[in-house]
């Protein structure tokens, strides 16, 4: 049986005021947990129109309120911005509101005019991303927080409430191609967040080369693992025909990259981690820059664009290449609103039943 969820970023395209891509990335969820979909992820950005969620904690509590079912994932928070205590405390929070429906995804982050709008350091990422996962584990799992690292140095805190699920929610860190990121993900007892596709720049390994070492190092590390299946991200869009299934999103891929590569806070492109010289921060090595390489000799993933039917036997191919967790953006920037729904509701309706278990007679 394969698990599904949606993802948001609620970007801001230029047809849409910002209440109204709240609202509808809003309503959107909804009618996912009405559909039976698995899963909601959102993703947190700061600082430009690629994405509203800078507010996360507020929206992650909004849907809490509004759905019922749905399991709730953060797809990612950018935990080196934070004072890992308040993620805690915050996640912790969330979990007990929605009745246990928390799955926390973390990630260091990779766009440096975020780090510099907020006055951090990128290149402290990679030792503010693993210290801070270690402070949320303990802050959740101990009764009182004592804890003295290089950014964090705490004794004996009480941080409540402490989460419904035990001995915590479920921890995913997001990984474009790093190995040394999937190192130390399987050294916590964390499942991966990997991309179909990576993100332009990103070199290294790709999906499924990521999933196999994870699975090898989650072994050396003494963590079960067999029946976990680490989420593949794939944007989605399912119409009636593959006419509209081609041209409906085709006139407005053009927003992600024009975003991406306009220049922010930094001088650099929004997408990138680089300094405007070209100079790459540790811990991103393996970021070529905007006009980086693939994702190593893997074939490619199919895209899930098309009718019913080609979406399922994209999903088939996805399967067979070892992924039995996906979840998908359908926000298209500029799509009208009532084709987003129409596609979600066609996935949950037309794509997921033949992925599902036969119910037992």
């Amino acid at each position: 049986m394969m698990k599904f969820g949606i993802f948001h970023l609620v970007p801001w395209h230029e047809s849409r005021t910002q209440e109204q891509a709240l609202r509808e990335a809003m309503e959107e969820i909804e009618l996912a947990d009405r559909l039976g979909i698995d899963e909601a992820w959102l993703g947190e950005h700061r600082f430009s129109r690629h994405g509203l969620l800078s507010g996360m904690w507020s929206f992650l509590g909004q849907v809490a309120g509004r759905t019922k079912r749905i399991r709730i994932g953060t797809s990612v928070v950018v935990l080196p911005l934070h004072n890992p205590i308040l993620v805690a405390e915050e996640a912790a929070m969330l979990d007990v509101l929605s009745g246990g429906r928390l799955d926390l995804g973390v990630g260091a982050g990779y766009q440096r005019q975020e780090f510099q709008g907020l006055g951090i350091d990128i290149s402290e990422s990679r030792e503010r991303f693993q210290e801070g996962v270690d402070v949320i584990v303990k802050a959740w799992t101990e009764e009182r927080l004592s804890y003295h690292g290089k950014y964090t140095n705490v004794d004996d805190l009480l941080v409540a409430p402490k989460p419904l699920q035990k001995p915590h929610p479920p921890l995913f860190q997001a990984v474009q191609a790093s190995p040394d990121s999937v190192e130390f993900a399987a050294s916590r007892n964390m499942q991966l967040q990997v991309l179909a596709s990576g993100l332009s720049g990103s070199v290294g390994m790709g999906p499924q080369g990521l999933v196999r070492l994870w699975r090898e190092k989650m072994e050396e590390y003494g963590h079960p693992h067999a029946r976990l299946d680490p989420p593949l991200y794939q944007s989605i869009y399912v119409a009636p025909t593959m006419e509209e299934a081609e041209q409906d999103p085709a006139g407005l891929r053009g927003f992600a990259s024009r975003i991406m590569n306009s220049t922010g806070i930094a001088g650099v492109p929004i997408g990138s981690p680089l300094d405007k010289d070209g100079n790459i921060p540790p811990g991103y090595e393996h970021y070529a820059g905007p006009q980086g390489g693939g994702l190593g000799d893997e074939p490619a993933l199919p895209r899930l664009f098309g009718t019913p039917e080609v979406v399922c036997r994209g999903l088939e191919q996805i399967r067979e290449a070892g992924f039995n967790h996906v979840f998908g953006s359908f926000e298209f920037p500029g799509l009208p609103h009532e084709k987003a729904l129409r596609s979600i509701e066609l996935f949950a309706t037309e794509v997921m039943p033949s992925f599902r278990e036969a119910p037992v007679e």
